[in-house]
């Protein structure tokens, strides 16, 4: 309503043309959609077509008994039998909508029909109070003053998405009634007049406001519409080949001609294909495929029968034992006399498009250094086999750890470290079933989901037969290591688990075997929960952490790859415990995140980096990782002001850098939250692109300034096509959104001008500069050729 009296004043020095356009123009006229838009208005109002002809039928059935014996019968028969043609010739429009036959756009004079129906109609109402209502009884005036108010309140509402003509109906009806009540030589009849018509402007008022909302909901629609196109198309672009291939058939199937790209797309030759049929070549060529393509040759004949164009049809063929998949996209062709003639359409090899995407897909469901399922795959398949009676009566759950695995990152190096998650993966795969699942859940930490265990017996076999095969002797970069592990088992009891509470078990179980000195395994008893306890040590421990000063943050520098400078540091928390040394963040971050203690720890840090980056050069900047639970029910927004107030630092110098995780439990709030940080200035950043769950549908909701290219693509990018393509297409969708991009685990030059060659604009990594405490930074902040020599590494 707000929004009608600001047009209303704004309108008023107009001249009448342009106020009345103002006021009911609910879009701009030059919009390209702007007929799309007028048939969306006109079948807006066929929707409630039924209802409101429905009403006119009934209530113009009321007046005539009510007046039949005080009224001219003729009067009432015409009157009626007007009624009911136009309720007639609107039912017709609602069939014709329902059968599909109206037009998807609308011109302006179809607007304009709708708004002298519309008047036609409201005359036909009028007439009746002006002829009926001055000489009625009391009783029948009453009947007809309620029956006018009605169809003057759901008359303009039902056509309030073309408010032209709706406010026509409601002023027409409006002044009838009122001028049939003034007639009346009684004061009261001249208030409901007066009402009547205070009553009518209220309507023309809630309907233009709600035209103008309908409106603003059309323009909305069709911005989101194109820019999906635009990304649409931007994928597509950077992320198949160009190798198109032209087809047309006749309206038989018959090729029409053939090119040496359809022959070899078909894998035949060009003389085959003379006048052949396509689909004899597409059925020979079909791989077989057990999913949902098994079918695509009968979906392809239903889309050319149907006679419309379509788009990304995707189909698989098997040429020369490789399987490549194609998106077909065609239009029908036709004749002068518009009869169908064929089809004309366009072939693109997706093959490379489609398998980046099945490496995303995969990655978000894997682990990615040993291939094994990850927590997420875990919990989910858990989760299945508990909702299934069957499975669930012979379940296991199962945690392993490695024993002394930080021993061997700390003496070989993490490339050892990998290898051994590597091998371990390889022996729990051949220890167990196809029926059983193996994950990774983090770190050297495994999962095993045992089906068909019969029992703790065979179970208790199976891991003692498990631990001495990982016991046995492995080769590290030319070094035999022998590596035990612990094991931890959960059966699923008589009473109602949860996947989480399950899992949380096999973990206890876990703990409990490594208390007893490692290579070991124990099955869950309810007494275990207190082998937990140096968890709640560190949880204890890091609670007065940060003001024993066992915190403290060291800086990495992330550099421009264009010209090798600095342009600001991530923060990254170490921990210094007094008894224990140096503690890994993936040991503490998790205890503090499940205990609460991430808020205060993540405010905290928040704070030191804020403090310490006020006291650097005003061009380099600060990013800082959140967590998911910092995000979520805490006024973040708030504290990150007042802390940027308190130590000075410019807003546009902090970044935040935000996993994909933190969109798992994705709510209003959280985006709200985030769109109002960025609106103070406070960049945002998407950490570890490409790894997680929806990606892209978040580029278009929350405006990213950095997307981190996760270390995973950038090790494998050399040696891996797939893993070089995705990190080309993810620096390409970020240089076309305006985004810039950072590679984290840069360690070799090799790799860095790779990402060069990509176009990827900051690096991040070992061999550009490691982290180091906040007091060996300043030596680099006197001179652009220090700074040069730490992007040097």
């Amino acid at each position: 309503m707000d929004r009608f009296f600001l047009d209303f004043s704004a309108v008023l020095h107009l001249p009448v043309r342009q106020a009345m356009q103002r006021l009911f123009t609910i879009y701009p006229d030059d919009e390209p959609q702007a007929p799309a838009f007028r048939a969306k208005q006109i079948q807006a109002v066929l929707r409630l077509t039924p209802l409101t002809m429905l009403a006119n039928v009934v209530n113009a059935l009321l007046v005539a008994k009510a007046f039949w014996p005080v009224a001219s019968h003729a009067f009432l028969i015409f009157w009626v039998s007007a009624v009911f043609i136009a309720a007639l010739a609107g039912g017709r429009s609602w069939f014709a909508m329902r059968r599909g036959a109206l037009r998807q756009t609308a011109s302006p004079r179809a607007l304009r029909r709708a708004a002298i129906h519309a008047s036609a109609l409201a005359f036909l109402w009028a007439a009746v109070p002006i002829v009926l209502f001055d000489g009625a009884d009391p009783h029948r005036q009453i009947v007809l003053a309620c029956i006018c108010a009605g169809m003057i309140c759901a008359g303009g509402f039902a056509l309030t998405t073309v408010p032209f003509a709706a406010s026509l109906y409601v002023l027409i009806l409006s002044i009838g009634s009122a001028l049939a009540m003034f007639r009346v030589p009684d004061s009261v009849f001249a208030t409901l007049a007066g009402l009547l018509c205070i009553y009518g402007f209220i309507v023309i008022a809630s309907v233009i406001e709600t035209a103008h909302a309908f409106g603003a909901r059309l323009m909305a629609e069709a911005r989101a519409e194109r820019q999906a196109q635009v990304i649409s198309l931007l994928l597509r672009d950077f992320e198949e080949s160009m190798s198109d291939v032209l087809w047309e058939i006749d309206e038989h199937g018959r090729l029409r001609h053939a090119s040496p790209r359809l022959a070899e797309m078909l894998d035949t030759s060009i003389d085959e294909l003379a006048n052949a049929y396509l689909f004899d070549h597409l059925k020979r060529n079909i791989p077989d495929l057990a999913d949902e393509h098994a079918g695509n040759i009968s979906e392809l004949r239903d889309l050319l029968s149907s006679g419309e164009p379509f788009r990304d049809f995707v189909i698989p063929l098997r040429v020369r034992n490789e399987t490549k998949w194609w998106s077909l996209t065609a239009k029908p062709v036709t004749t002068p006399e518009k009869m169908p003639s064929g089809w004309r359409g366009v072939a693109t090899d997706v093959t490379h498009a489609r398998r980046a995407h099945e490496k995303i897909a995969h990655l978000a469901h894997h682990d990615n250094l040993t291939g094994l399922a990850n927590r997420y795959q875990f919990l989910a398949r858990l989760r299945t086999m508990l909702d299934s009676p069957a499975e669930q009566s012979h379940l296991a759950v199962a945690c392993l750890d490695l024993d002394k695995f930080k021993d061997v990152n700390d003496a070989l190096g993490h490339h050892a470290g990998d290898q051994l998650l590597q091998i371990v993966a390889q022996r729990l795969l051949t220890a167990t079933r196809q029926t059983d699942l193996v994950a990774r859940l983090g770190g050297d930490e495994f999962g095993l989901l045992l089906a068909d265990a019969d029992g703790p017996a065979e179970v208790a076999r199976f891991a003692r037969r498990l631990l001495d095969d990982l016991e046995q002797p492995c080769e590290l970069d030319g070094a035999k290591m022998t590596i035990g592990a612990s094991l931890g088992i959960a059966m699923l009891s008589d009473r109602e688990t949860a996947p989480s509470s399950l899992l949380r078990d096999a973990d206890f179980a876990l703990y409990a075997a490594k208390a007893e000195g490692r290579g070991r395994f124990r099955f869950f008893e309810p007494g275990m929960a207190s082998t937990m306890q140096r968890r709640q040590l560190i949880e204890r421990e890091l609670r007065n952490a940060m003001e024993r000063g066992d915190l403290t943050l060291w800086y990495q520098p992330q550099v421009s790859i264009e010209t090798g400078e600095i342009t600001r540091f991530e923060a990254l928390i170490r921990w210094n415990h007094h008894v224990h040394g140096w503690m890994e963040p993936g040991e503490f971050i998790p205890i503090a995140e499940s205990s609460g203690l991430i808020v205060r720890l993540g405010r905290w840090l928040l704070d030191r980096a804020c403090a310490e980056a006020a006291t650097w050069p005003a061009h380099l900047g600060i990013a800082v990782n959140i967590s998911p639970v910092q995000i979520v029910g805490q006024d973040l927004c708030s504290q990150i002001g007042e802390m940027l107030r308190t130590h000075g630092l410019a807003s546009d110098r902090l970044e935040l850098e935000i996993t994909e995780t933190a969109f798992l439990n994705e709510s209003a709030a959280t985006l709200d939250q985030l769109q109002a940080l960025h609106a103070t200035g406070v960049k945002l950043a998407l950490d570890d692109f490409g790894t997680g769950y929806a990606s892209l549908a978040y580029l278009r909701r929350l405006p990213f300034d950095t997307l981190k290219v996760d270390r995973s693509f950038v090790h494998e990018m050399l040696e891996s096509q797939e893993a070089e393509a995705i990190v080309r297409s993810v620096v390409t969708l970020a240089s076309t959104l305006g985004i810039s991009t950072v590679a984290e685990g840069v360690e070799s030059r090799e790799q860095l001008d790779a990402l060069r060659r990509d176009g990827c604009t900051h690096a991040q990594g070992f061999y550009l500069g490691a982290p180091v405490p906040a007091g060996s930074l300043r030596q680099y902040f006197g001179s652009a050729e220090a700074a040069r020599h730490l992007a040097a590494g």
